[in-house]
């Protein structure tokens, strides 16, 4: 097996991609976008979009691989940040850079892969959006052409960057391992400690006026599920709960999972009208469609507790304790619907 070769600018390299705060974040819907496309047009299982750090390759979004990382000298992305060029590999089982490699010889079995470098805006390169088959592949002019072009528009994503103001300064205070540990590790968003210090932020800006609501959202019978269907169903359901709130949430929302079957969002810049629709949208969005687990199709809808902050000194405990009660009524109402709780809480 050969280890990547290390970059003749690595300390500028890595210096650029801690600037960029989006190494070792939160999954968001603009990447899977990306990589559910590129499944679509390429007709791979496994598309990512990869960043390289010091030693691992850590992906930002992926379709097809279960895992957050992989160490960086086995990657295939730690190859491909050397040149400009896309990075082809046709039968890894007959390379002699990787034949031997833990990744081809077992899960997730790579036999083909190609990726394109990302770069950051002064050019240096930071990763790649890759796609990887299990059998051996030509890939065609066009198929490559396809990857360039979806490369480049995840490349500009990755550019402009699209957090919030209280996520972007959690991420700077915390070093490596604290952002790691701040991930769900099931559905890759803010876990419950990172979710209430960027509340605690997010009521700063409530206090400067701004409007915003806290939506808690549970998902009904999640229990019966892992009952009747296993735990690996499960989980399915609550990576897929997650990865269509994320779809319906705007860029600069903040969702995180609360606990076993509970996810919250702080609604920013959003009156309780605006808020009302994203959290009607969410609950269309996971009804109207069965999720796909192990076990067969699980028909699956949530109840939403929906709290505006209107008080000009909100009290994060009182509205945790709203939002949760106003998911009470909505499961005592019938389930499968969005109810309000008073404003923030306040008597």
């Amino acid at each position: 097996m050969k280890i990547p070769d290390t970059p003749e600018n690595e300390v500028q390299r890595l210096a650029a991609l801690d600037a960029m705060d989006v190494l070792f974040t939160p999954g968001e819907e603009r990447f899977d976008r990306i990589t559910r496309l590129a499944l679509q047009v390429l007709g791979t299982p496994i598309a990512l979009v990869s960043l390289v750090s010091e030693k691992s390759q850590w992906f930002k979004s992926a379709q097809g691989l279960d895992v957050p990382e992989t160490p960086r000298e086995i990657s295939f992305c730690g190859h491909a940040i050397l040149s400009d060029e896309t990075f082809v590999v046709e039968d890894a089982a007959q390379d002699e850079r990787f034949f031997d490699n833990p990744l081809v010889t077992g899960g997730p079995n790579v036999r083909s892969y190609a990726g394109h470098p990302l770069h950051s805006i002064d050019g240096d390169r930071i990763g790649t959006l890759c796609i990887i088959d299990r059998s051996p592949r030509k890939f065609t002019s066009e198929q490559l052409q396809a990857l360039q072009d979806l490369a480049a528009i995840a490349e500009t994503e990755l550019q402009r960057g699209q957090l919030n103001d209280a996520q972007r300064e959690l991420i700077q205070e915390m070093d490596e391992l604290k952002r790691k540990a701040s991930i769900d590790g099931l559905t890759r968003l803010w876990n419950r400690a990172a979710v209430l210090e960027l509340m605690s932020a997010e009521l700063k800006r409530a206090k400067r006026g701004l409007s915003m609501c806290i939506a808690m959202i549970d998902i009904d019978n999640l229990k019966k599920v892992n009952e009747q269907h296993g735990n690996d169903a499960g989980d399915r359901v609550l990576v897929e709960v997650a990865a269509r709130i994320r779809r319906v949430l705007r860029e600069y929302d903040t969702v995180g999972r609360w606990g076993g079957e509970e996810f919250v969002a702080v609604l920013s810049n959003a009156a309780l009208i605006t808020s009302m629709k994203l959290c009607q949208r969410i609950r269309v969005s996971i009804e109207k469609t069965p999720i796909s687990t192990p076990a067969g199709p699980v028909s699956i809808t949530v109840s939403i507790g929906l709290v505006p902050i209107v008080s000009k000194k909100p009290d994060l405990e009182r509205l945790i304790g709203e939002s949760e009660a106003a998911v009470s009524r909505a499961k005592k109402n019938g389930r499968n619907r969005v109810e309000t709780g008073n404003l923030d809480g306040a008597a």
